[in-house]
């Protein structure tokens, strides 16, 4: 199977340095130009989807909509399948706020939030476990659903993205990463041996390709230059 993961492009909540979460913000601009940029970059590659799944979200959902349509020109187009479990890590009461507006908004909570050493619970929020327990029901899925044949799209968040990366290779922790709009983490698995254990296919790096890792050739030096991308959501 092969396995294109990308971040939505750039929203207006990126570009104002808020704490998006759940919260619906649209594309900005810039986020447009970006996601247009990746789409031109996609065209190069020898190979294009037969599936693609995206985050409800609209700045996922046009993120998607933009990159679909770089193909559906060339040959047959794809629907892309709405799937709530790769929306954005849920931030509760601080979901569309700037930092400076949560301080003032929720002081002894941003206090906590930034002298913890460890995980402080933010109410409304998800806890770590359930985006753990997510982003595996979403890796489950693509194992069982999908055959060696099958190339998938994926586009998603940044904050989630992490969760379903260390789901995806095996990882028993989540390793932070800061990835840029339309930053895209590529993947060739060999389904029909997932599930062997019992031998030496776990180990053998023939099997599971790594192709690009949070890749941004297609992106600008000053879409690189940003300094708000991680802020899609907020976890301690």
């Amino acid at each position: 199977m092969h396995l294109l993961i990308v971040r939505h492009a750039e929203s207006v909540g990126n570009r104002e340095y808020r704490i998006q979460g759940r919260y619906d913000y649209p594309l900005s601009e810039q986020g447009v130009e970006q996601a247009h940029a990746l789409g031109q970059s996609l065209t190069d590659e020898s190979w294009k989807p037969t599936h693609i799944y995206t985050s409800p979200l609209q700045r996922a959902v046009h993120t998607t909509a933009i990159l679909r349509d770089y193909w559906a020109t060339r040959d047959t187009v794809v629907t892309p399948i709405s799937n709530p479990n790769l929306q954005e890590i849920k931030n509760g009461v601080l979901e569309g706020l700037t930092w400076p507006e949560a301080q003032l908004q929720h002081p002894q909570l941003c206090e906590t939030l930034t002298n913890a050493s460890s995980w402080v619970p933010i109410p409304g929020a998800e806890s770590l476990k359930a985006i753990r327990d997510r982003a595996q029901l979403v890796v489950q899925s693509w194992l069982m659903e999908h055959h060696n044949e099958d190339k998938l799209w994926v586009v998603s968040h940044g904050g989630f993205m992490q969760y379903l990366l260390a789901a995806l290779l095996g990882s028993d922790r989540v390793w932070g990463i800061s990835m840029p709009p339309t930053a895209t983490f590529e993947f060739e698995l060999d389904l029909s041996q997932w599930d062997i254990t019992d031998q030496q296919n776990p180990f053998n790096p023939l099997l599971w390709k790594i192709k690009r890792f949070n890749d941004t050739q297609h992106l600008t030096p000053i879409d690189l230059e940003q300094d708000y991308y991680p802020g899609d959501c907020l976890v301690q």
